[in-house]
C-alpha cells in the first residue's frame, strides 16, 4: 500500500468524466484498469491549476457493489486494560492513569470514550530528537511495528510502509472490516533507525459489525458522477487506476463510524478518493464533523468556546493545546476548507457543580479527512493558530 491522501469527494471545483464504465450487471468485474495520464489543457502552465476543474476518467468496466449496506459503529468506552496493552506495545512505562475523559502514559493519550482515540509521541528516546539518526528501511520499519500493530488486532490488515517524515518512517495499517477495505481509519506508526517507535495515532476501536438498518447503495459509476457536478467539459483528465466497494471513515451525530463508500484510487496524486455510496441523508447532520476528546457532559450542560494556544499534527492526527479547568468536560471540532482548517475547541460543565478553581494546559485531538500539509489551521473567528 502507498503513501496515500485521503480525500472525501465531493468537495467544489472537482469534476469528472467516465468513460466506458457503464455498470455491466457482472458482479465479478474486475476493477477498472489503469490509463495513461492526460496532458494539462492548452494554455495552462504545467502544476498550475485547471480553472476547469478535474475530471476523473475510467477506462473499463466497474466492479458492481452489494444491493444494501449498513453502517458500521462502535458505542461504550475503553477500559483500561486496553489501553494499558497499548502502552506496553509501545514501550509506555508505569502503565496509564485516568485523566478527565482520557487514559494518559508517558507521551500517550488515549480518550476514553470508544473508539478511543489516541496519540503518541516518545519522551525521552534516543532518537526522539532525531540527532544522528536515519529512518529505518521498509522492512525493518515493518518487522519493528509488527508487535504494535498485533496486540492492536490488526496483525491481517493493509500494511504501508512508503512514507518518510525526516528521520523517521511511518507504517500505515488499514483494517479489513467484513471482507471490506478501509479508508480512514488507519493505525499510523513513526519509527526511527533501530526500530525505535517514536510516535503514532490511531483508534484502539474497530467496529466490526453494522448497526441498524441497511440501505440502498449506489453503483460505482454513479459515485464517480457524484464526486464533483462543477467541472466543464475542457477541465483536466485524471485517470482512476482501481475502484473498490468498502467503507470509510465519517460521522454520525458527531460519533465517528465507518459507511459505505467507493475508493477510487488516483496514481497521479497518490490519492484514494472516497465517495459515500449511500444516501448522505442516512448520516444525519454529521456535525460535529470531526469530534475529538471525551463525550460531552449531561443534560442541562452550558457549554463555551475555548481559545487554542498552539497546534501539532502527526499524520492526520491534529492535537490542540489550550489551557482548561479540571472539572470540564472538551472537545475538539474541525471544519476542512480550501487551503484552511478551522478547529474549535468546546468546553462543557454541568451547571451547579462546586469545583476547585486550577488551570492545567491541555491536549484534544481530532483527525483529519486528509494530512494537514500546508492548509493554515484557524479559529472560527478566523485567527491563525500557531504551530507548537
Amino acid at each position: 500500500m502507498s503513501m496515500k491522501i485521503r480525500v472525501f469527494a465531493g468537495v467544489a471545483g472537482v469534476g469528472l468524466l467516465v468513460a466506458g464504465c457503464g455498470g455491466n450487471g457482472d458482479g465479478g468485474s474486475a476493477p477498472a484498469g489503469s490509463v495513461a495520464a492526460s496532458e494539462s489543457p492548452p494554455g495552462i502552465a504545467p502544476g498550475e491549476p485547471d480553472p476547469h476543474g478535474v475530471r476523473y476518467r475510467v477506462a473499463g468496466a466497474l466492479p458492481k457493489g452489494p444491493e444494501k449496506a449498513g453502517v458500521y459503529g462502535v458505542d461504550g468506552s475503553v477500559s483500561r486494560g486496553a489501553a494499558e496493552r497499548l502502552a506496553r506495545a509501545l514501550g509506555v512505562p508505569g502503565g496509564v492513569r485516568a485523566e478527565g475523559g482520557e487514559w494518559r502514559g508517558d507521551g500517550l493519550t488515549v480518550a476514553r470514550q470508544a473508539p478511543g482515540a489516541w496519540s503518541y509521541v516518545a519522551e525521552g528516546g534516543k532518537c526522539t530528537r532525531g540527532k544522528g539518526c536515519s529512518a529505518p528501511g521498509e522492512t525493518e520499519a515493518r518487522e519493528a511495528a509488527r508487535p504494535v500493530l498485533t496486540a492492536l488486532g490488526l496483525a491481517g490488515a493493509e500494511v504501508g510502509a512508503d512514507e518518510v517524515q525526516g528521520t523517521s518512517r511511518v507504517v500505515e495499517a488499514d483494517p479489513e472490516v467484513d471482507g471490506l477495505p478501509t479508508d480512514g481509519w488507519s493505525t499510523r506508526l513513526r519509527l526511527a533507525s533501530g526500530g525505535e517507535v517514536v510516535g503514532g495515532t490511531g483508534r484502539l476501536d474497530v467496529p466490526r459489525t453494522a448497526t441498524g438498518d441497511r440501505y440502498p447503495v449506489r453503483s460505482a459509476a454513479d459515485a464517480l458522477a457524484a464526486l464533483n457536478e462543477g467541472a466543464g467539459k475542457d477541465g483536466t483528465a485524471v485517470p482512476v487506476s482501481r475502484a473498490r466497494f468498502g467503507l470509510a471513515a465519517r460521522t454520525r451525530e458527531g460519533h465517528p463510524v465507518l459507511v459505505p463508500a467507493w475508493l477510487f484510487s488516483v496514481p497521479s496524486q497518490s490519492a484514494t478518493l472516497a465517495q459515500t455510496a449511500i444516501d448522505e441523508r442516512h448520516l444525519g447532520s454529521g456535525e460535529p464533523r470531526h469530534p475529538g476528546g471525551p463525550s460531552s457532559a449531561g443534560p442541562g450542560a452550558t457549554s463555551r468556546s475555548v481559545p487554542p494556544v498552539s497546534y501539532a499534527v502527526a499524520g492526520r492526527e491534529l492535537s490542540l493545546r489550550f489551557t482548561g479547568g479540571v472539572c470540564a468536560r472538551y472537545r475538539a471540532h474541525a471544519e476542512e476548507k480550501d487551503g484552511q482548517v478551522r478547529v474549535r475547541l468546546s468546553e462543557e460543565k454541568e451547571p451547579g457543580k462546586v469545583c476547585v478553581m486550577i488551570a492545567k494546559d491541555l491536549t484534544r485531538s481530532v483527525t483529519l479527512d486528509r494530512p494537514l500539509g500546508d492548509r493554515t489551521v484557524v479559529t472560527t473567528a478566523g485567527k491563525t493558530v500557531p504551530a507548537a
